[in-house]
């Protein structure tokens, strides 16, 4: 009786153990790789993805071209990915169909034929336009169509530029917007106005310019850029009058945005009007062209004080230790608030830009001046701000600039053209913070009631930072000469004749 008892023990504790090693149970995926020669590949990667779990196992062969795969868990169907340089990736499932002790997986890999056939292309081409700007020889300028731009993208440089194949937005090292070329920094773009320096970023949108980019000139005398030169020209006065206006408003009713998001003051109203006049001031002498445009951008100011607590938690602080250090602040007479406080950012910005153009009435002297000036101002009040600071850490910047050319031309009878331009100009960008006061900043430990922590640095006191200005003042001066190939003649009323300059 004793006897038959351990037996029945020790059957059931077998059981047990032969159960739990089934249920154990772990997948080897084994298998050999060669190549169409029949020859082992070393080095090959197989990754064997299971279909239940979608758990990725990756191994390589040896030099047997044998590799081995483990998967824990035993789901028992997977799909393997064999791949080797210079050889067509092979794909299949594997499945177990019974209780094997190894998935085996072989695979042969076929040569990827890298010999390309030869490929004529044949095009024609396109004839010049005489009445056309002729591009770069290089034939890495393109025209930039403004058609491309959103419209209220429509006089940003950066956003006109992107539109561009090869061209992606970036930004500058003071926090403007840019583009990069070729995988380099925005700080490496030129950008000129007439063939003369530019310094600003933004246009009236209304402006009548021609825009243009290239990245790798054949005029060595286009320097100044290792990115890419966005090359701006003003487009020449005519008889006929326009008057255009537009109008570009964005409201928080037309904006989606989550919770956190509204918390955190995203949501904003902008409203931009702008406008071109032009026309003539003297019939076929003396004409005018001018763009302008005003915008104004306002939304809700959130700041350490007025965060509620959706928008604190979405900073990482949580209102236990904004309470905490407020209590601190004003145990140590440290001021939050300064004494001109409101809760809206308001942006201010107006941006003017035009030419006259005076030319001969005579056909034969080609001497026309051109007067071109450019400026643009901006405010922004409190510049800065966020979740993790005081309001009274803040202050306000301003920024303008503003710049002229003149260019006289003249044609002589000898077949030689003479271009000179001389511009000025002058921009100036500073801060003045609300408090006079050192910075502090202060690392804090937060837990939320989901049990989540988070750990943030806050500022308080002053803003040294914001009480910076920067003042830049350019005179640039250039003078071209050209000689026509061959001097042309006082043309007939029937005929036109054309030369080139060189």
């Amino acid at each position: 009786m004793i006897r038959f008892r351990v037996a029945l023990c020790a059957a059931i504790l077998g059981a047990a153990l032969a159960t739990r090693a089934e249920a154990q149970q772990s997948d080897v995926i084994r298998g050999r790789v060669t190549g169409p020669d029949s020859l082992p590949l070393q080095n090959v990667v197989v990754t064997a993805t299971s279909i239940a779990g979608n758990v990725n196992r990756t191994a390589r062969t040896d030099k047997n071209g044998r590799y081995t795969i483990t998967f824990p868990g035993a789901d028992g169907d997977y799909m393997l990915s064999v791949a080797a340089l210079g050889y067509a990736v092979k794909r299949f499932e594997v499945k177990r169909v019974a209780d094997e002790d190894f998935l085996v997986a072989d695979a042969r890999l076929q040569r990827v034929n890298t010999v390309l056939d030869a490929v004529e292309v044949k095009g024609q081409r396109d004839k010049p336009r005489r009445n056309d700007v002729a591009p770069d020889i290089s034939g890495t300028e393109k025209t930039i169509a403004t058609s491309e731009v959103p419209a209220n993208l429509l006089g940003d440089l950066a956003a006109m530029a992107a539109t561009l194949p090869g061209v992606q937005q970036a930004t500058n090292e003071d926090g403007s917007n840019g583009f990069s070329v070729l995988g380099l920094g925005a700080d490496q773009n030129n950008a000129t106005l007439n063939g003369m320096a530019f310094g600003g970023s933004n246009l009236p949108r209304d402006a009548a310019v021609s825009t243009s980019l290239v990245t790798s000139p054949y005029d060595v005398s286009r320097g100044g850029f290792s990115g890419a030169q966005l090359s701006l020209r003003t487009r020449p006065g005519s008889n006929f009058i326009s008057r255009t206006n537009s109008l570009n408003f964005d409201s928080p009713a037309m904006q989606w945005t989550d919770v956190a998001a509204r918390s955190l003051g995203q949501e904003y109203t902008n409203a931009s009007l702008g406008g071109l006049l032009s026309g003539p001031l003297v019939y076929d002498k003396t004409f005018y062209n001018v763009s302008y445009q005003l915008g104004r951008r306002m939304n809700d100011f959130q700041t350490l004080l007025s965060a509620d607590p959706l928008g604190l938690k979405a900073s990482g602080v949580s209102t236990f230790a904004r309470d905490t250090l407020l209590g601190v602040m004003a145990q140590q007479g440290i001021p939050s608030i300064p004494g001109r406080f409101r809760d809206e950012r308001v942006g201010d910005n107006g941006l003017i830009f035009g030419s006259v153009d005076l030319t001969s009435p005579t056909a034969t002297s080609g001497r026309a001046v051109n007067l071109t000036f450019n400026g643009g101002w901006g405010k922004q009040s409190p510049a800065g701000g966020s979740t993790t600071e005081v309001p009274a850490y803040g202050g306000d910047r301003t920024n303008w600039r503003f710049g002229v050319q003149g260019r006289h031309s003249n044609y002589f009878g000898v077949g030689i053209l003479t271009e000179t331009s001389i511009g000025v100009s002058a921009s100036k960008n500073y801060g003045t913070p609300y408090l006079d006061l050192p910075a502090g900043r202060v690392r804090v430990n937060s837990t939320f009631d989901d049990g989540t922590t988070g750990v943030q640095l806050l500022s308080i006191g002053g803003n040294p930072a914001m009480n910076t200005s920067l003042t830049a003042t350019t005179t640039q001066p250039s003078r071209q000469r050209s000689r026509a190939a061959t001097p042309p003649t006082l043309p007939n009323p029937w005929t036109t004749t054309f030369w080139s300059r060189s």
